[in-house]
């Protein structure tokens, strides 16, 4: 979020280039924009110190362009003195509910900020992610907690004060109050418009929670009103003209009520009076920690490749690293072998085995982050410092092991394109070999059966079937098979009318297959029966693949019905089309990944199961199971 602090800012930077800078970046909302706007106020604002001048401060709502992203509303604001802005702002109201299965992907697209705070504060269905409510560490204040998980969001862009001579005089925090409590109002109108919205939703309390409101910004620094001023200045100079520009901004929107969310660089705003963020005083919120010789270094290597276009940089800041810490800098060079072997051939000199890096990391959160798990057995085994380490803080306050989960959790879920983020949690296929066997080193566990399948696939209850299928997972595939059942059941004896009703069951199946299906009643019982199998089959603890369906048909009492359809429909395929259809339904009806119905039903018992990382991660689940969709191509 980039904005102009006008309460804290220094003096002593010039701002002559911002006004031209704000005309260049925001003129996309000089034409078009404007003409759709909605729900027009107008507000004076008098500047303090100067009662006989009034500002106009005209607040408004505007869609994206065509409609594109129905979900989101633009909020602007303006300020003009005599006719001339001069000062502009804007804000984003965002239905998370209507874009919650799909909350990255959507996010990515309106602008940088609502991609940046997307993805690095929310997981991939729009929930704050679990370190920032739950680690030690990246928890912050722990103010914030599940109450961000729910609701729309507000997010604030830009703040804008242009006007130099109106800088430090409320301006600025009179334009974030106008917004804060035109998007409450926003909220409370489009919530009373939904009568029915309670009852579907199942409670009064999901129905509040459905409908809470947050304010959310990530508080940045404007790079025209800095980088001009950074020509000439040392690196040292520079560090500290940013540091001090970065934490007027965070000063100016604590001061407006807002709190940093865990260790996250956004913060948060509730509308409730009575939440625990309105009580903590600002000089009390959580700072993370920050390395002044890491960025040091990079201010450092940013003025030599302003000097120097052509400057190695990234080879300039690992030649530093080779000459102070030769053993980091292995760790980052060498292959795992290799650096096992260097381990070893410097086994007895004091080279620092205890020292750690600009961000206080060990030589054990290294060897585990870059997955080579030879060398971390090495340091295990044959240093005497490496049990400390194993519980010692990088300065993200993550020990080894907890470094390396977060590491692979970002593998997991994300990958940079050139000017994209993707989200490709769907085409996880399990954690490397490498990454496994760190995993078991750092946390004890075995890396063999069962137990290593839970390292290998992401579990994090210990208890998942073959390593993935959790308990909620499986209870939400037994309600569909037993669902299914009971459904397509009716009308079995009249083979148009159930092959119509039940088309969009049978889209896994080939086409001889359904045609069979309209004839033969047999056939169509068969298929109907193995739902309740592959029910049956979860109760039993078996995980749904067409072999296990295949065997509980074996090894039970079923009609003829069920074996004769999977004769014609072939048992791999027979199986596997009612296991597909089986984990989109499931998908469908999630609370995270589709409309919730299913926990609805639940209620109490779904609270009751241990929750785990992959329970709503149906794709990969269902992969896993041999029912991804690249089975049925």
């Amino acid at each position: 979020m980039e904005s102009e602090d006008d309460e804290s800012a220094e003096d002593e930077f010039d701002d002559s280039e911002e006004e031209e800078w704000w005309r260049e970046d925001d003129s996309e909302y000089d034409s078009e924009d404007l003409d759709r706007e909605e729900e027009i106020q107008e507000h004076e604002f008098t500047p303090a110190g100067d009662a006989n001048q009034t500002l106009k401060i005209r607040l408004f709502l505007t869609d994206e362009d065509e409609g594109e992203f129905k979900w989101m509303k633009n909020f602007v604001a303006e300020c003009t003195c005599d006719g001339v802005t001069v000062a502009t702002a804007l804000a984003r109201y965002i239905d998370r509910g209507s874009i919650r299965s799909r909350f990255w992907e959507e996010m990515e697209e309106p602008s940088e900020e609502t991609c940046s705070v997307a993805f690095h504060v929310f997981d991939r269905y729009g929930t704050v992610q679990t370190k920032y409510k739950d680690h030690p560490v990246q928890r912050g204040t722990g103010v914030w907690g599940k109450e961000l998980d729910n609701g729309p969001l507000f997010l604030i862009e830009k703040v804008h004060v242009t006007a130099l001579k109106l800088r430090r005089k409320g301006l600025g925090q009179r334009m974030v109050s106008l917004l804060l409590e035109k998007a409450r109002q926003y909220s409370l109108d489009n919530k009373s418009d939904d009568e029915d919205a309670d009852s579907f939703i199942g409670s009064d309390k999901a129905y509040e929670q459905t409908w809470t409101l947050h304010a959310l910004v990530s508080p940045g620094i404007l790079t025209a009103d800095v980088e001009s001023q950074l020509r000439g200045k040392s690196a040292e100079e520079r560090l500290n003209m940013r540091a001090q520009v970065q934490s007027a901004a965070i000063e100016f929107w604590r001061s407006c009520g807002f709190r940093r969310i865990g260790a996250s660089r956004c913060f948060a705003y509730s509308f409730h009076p009575q939440h625990q963020s309105r009580a903590l005083a600002a000089a009390s919120d959580f700072d993370p920690d920050r390395s002044h010789a890491e960025e040091l270094e990079d201010e450092e290597m940013e003025v030599i490749y302003e000097t120097d276009r052509f400057a190695l940089v990234k080879e300039l800041k690992m030649g530093r690293l080779r000459d102070t810490l030769p053993l980091h800098h292995a760790v980052l060079t060498l292959k795992d072998e290799a650096l096992k072997a260097f381990f070893v051939t410097y086994a007895n000199d004091e080279m620092g085995w205890d020292r750690v890096n600009n961000t206080r990391s060990t030589l054990l959160h290294l060897t585990a982050c870059e997955l080579k798990p030879s060398s971390t057995r090495w340091l295990l085994e044959n240093v005497h410092l490496a049990d400390s380490w194993k519980t010692a803080r990088d300065i993200n306050g993550y020990t080894p092991l907890e470094a390396l989960q977060d590491k692979l959790e970002t593998m997991r879920t994300q990958k940079e394109d050139i000017f994209r983020i993707l989200n490709i949690s769907d085409g996880f296929k399990g954690y490397p070999e490498a990454a496994v066997s760190c995993l078991s080193l750092l946390s004890g566990q075995d890396a063999s059966g069962l137990a290593k399948a839970r390292l290998q696939y992401g579990c994090t209850c210990g208890e998942c079937l073959g390593g993935f299928l959790s308990a909620r997972m499986s209870r939400s595939l037994i309600v569909q098979g037993e669902t299914l059942y009971d459904l397509i059941r009716q009308d079995i004896g009249r083979g148009n009318l159930w092959i119509n009703d039940n088309d969009y069951i049978l889209i896994h199946l080939d086409h001889d297959v359904r045609r069979n299906l309209k004839t033969n009643k047999s056939l169509r019982k068969g298929f109907t029966k193995l739902f309740k199998i592959a029910a049956e089959c979860l109760k039993a603890g078996r995980v749904p693949t067409a072999e296990n369906l295949e065997w509980c048909c074996d090894n039970s009492e079923r009609p003829l019905h069920t074996k004769n359809y999977l004769v014609d429909a072939g048992t791999q395929m027979g199986c596997r089309a009612v296991l597909r259809y089986m984990f989109d339904a499931a998908r469908n009806q999630d609370e995270k990944a589709g409309d919730g119905e299913c926990q609805l039903g639940l209620k109490n018992d779904w609270s009751g199961l241990l929750s785990c990382r992959n329970d709503h991660e149906f794709e990969f689940v269902a992969w896993a199971c041999g029912n991804g969709r690249d089975d049925f191509i």
